[in-house]
């Protein structure tokens, strides 16, 4: 989302300790209070609370301080299911009931479109969130020297230092259960100080590691990854500066909606929560509600998680992205399922691609699932194109709340506007904006 402050590394020490009552919460869950006339950003504190705190950082705008105690609970306040939950820098909003993350998420959305000049909003809606714990099926864990071992962790909340975990209540059990033998079987390695960081996937038949590391591992090294990975039956995968490349790989990867099969490598990009991605590629397909051969264009299509949904229900689907390998995994991926309408090209969507030859048939419906830094590059030649019905998949409300504006610029209607809580008990939200050209 949004970054109201960033921690001072030098914060002065042997602060004052205040009580304070948090007045509200800003855009990440970050409670405010009020001192000597400016406001006081606490993390961990909730509306309503009267709390002790810590001043870290002031300066003539803003103040920010550690939360001690709590004096006085907001009566909703939740104990945190997870020890590491005050210091990781993952899941900041333990302490806070879903509806309330909910709500701070919704009035965080509300005002970001609300700075481009955009409302009234349509009625937020939100996908159905059935799971708010074991619900991460990917994750990157942090390797550290420590000493003359290595720690296995997430970073701490605002810093590069490292919190060193033995669980993880959001990571799916499996992934969970491998962090401490994970930890073990790195610090066997004689290759201690060349190890980057570990990916975690839980993969339709088991789970895959990407190890990333620099330098050469020795046959030692390479013996006891590879024991490691038989006797746990998981896919590893190494990646140093030539490349990736498989160690073990005794399964096919691969993830399904419904009965589609989309196959990916370690390093791939795949949605985190499994659930919400099926109900979001759904929900797509009826916001979009194309017509029976009617083509549909996918931008940004990664290996095809919107594109070969689409094309299982029968509709002609040109997909783009500019990565080429994930062109060909989506090709390999639409050959694999027998989706013979869907079809996959590279391009820069950040260059004009209207003479692209797959983009002079004209598109009615256009789908775009962009990155953080969002569409703006592209909104100029999507507004040349102007398809009548167009669905934009966001992970930044902030970029969408920017190019929205530039949609309506250019005579399209914000119909609809769902979030998406893909990461539960974080600041971050996800979206859907459905336009249409007036």
């Amino acid at each position: 989302m949004v970054q109201f402050f960033k921690e001072n590394k030098s914060k002065p020490q042997n602060q004052p300790l205040l009580d304070v009552t948090v007045v509200d919460l800003n855009m990440l869950g970050v409670g405010i209070a009020r001192h000597q006339g400016r406001p006081l950003f606490v993390a961990g504190a909730l509306k309503g609370e009267r709390v002790r705190v810590r001043l870290q950082v002031q300066n003539n705008k803003y103040q920010t301080a550690s939360l001690v105690k709590v004096l006085t609970p907001s009566p909703t306040r939740l104990k945190p299911f997870c020890r590491y939950s005050a210091e990781c820098g993952g899941c900041s909003l333990q302490h806070m009931p879903v509806d309330e993350q909910r709500a701070v998420k919704a009035e965080a959305v509300r005002r970001l479109f609300s700075r481009q000049g955009i409302e009234p909003l349509p009625e937020l809606e939100w996908l159905e969130q059935t799971q708010d714990q074991g619900y991460r099926r990917v994750a990157r864990l942090a390797i550290r020297l420590q000493g003359k071992g290595v720690a296995l962790g997430f970073r701490r909340s605002q810093s590069h230092q490292l919190v060193e975990i033995e669980h993880c209540g959001v990571l799916r059990p499996v992934l969970s259960a491998l962090i401490t033998p994970l930890r073990q079987l790195l610090n066997q390695l004689k290759a201690i100080k060349q190890l980057g960081h570990l990916e975690l996937y839980d993969a339709a038949e088991g789970v895959a590691l990407l190890l990333r590391h620099t330098g050469t591992l020795s046959p030692r090294d390479l013996e006891l990854l590879l024991s490691f990975a038989q006797s746990r039956h998981v896919a590893l995968f190494l990646q140093d500066d030539t490349g990736r490349r498989p160690l073990h790989v005794p399964f096919s990867l691969y993830y399904q909606i419904d009965n589609i099969k989309l196959s990916f490598t370690p390093g791939d990009f795949i949605q985190i929560n499994a659930a919400l991605n099926t109900q979001m590629v759904k929900q797509a397909q009826a916001w979009l509600a194309p017509e029976p051969t009617q083509p549909i264009l996918d931008l940004f299509c990664g290996i095809g998680n919107f594109s070969l949904p689409l094309a299982a229900a029968g509709h002609p689907v040109i997909g783009v992205e500019g990565v080429m390998e994930m062109v060909e995994q989506a090709r390999g991926n639409a050959e694999d399922n027998g989706l013979t309408q869907a079809s996959f090209y590279r391009a820069d969507l950040a260059a004009d691609f209207t003479q692209e030859p797959w983009a002079l048939q004209g598109f009615e419906r256009v789908l775009l699932d962009p990155g953080r830094a969002g569409a703006e590059l592209v909104m100029p030649y999507l507004c040349q194109m102007a398809p009548q019905r167009l669905l934009y998949v966001s992970c930044n409300p902030v970029t969408l709340a920017r190019d929205s504006q530039m949609l309506l610029a250019a005579g399209y209607q914000l119909q609809r506007l769902c979030l998406i809580d893909m990461f539960p008990h974080t600041a971050h939200c996800e979206a859907m904006a459905l336009f249409e050209l007036s």
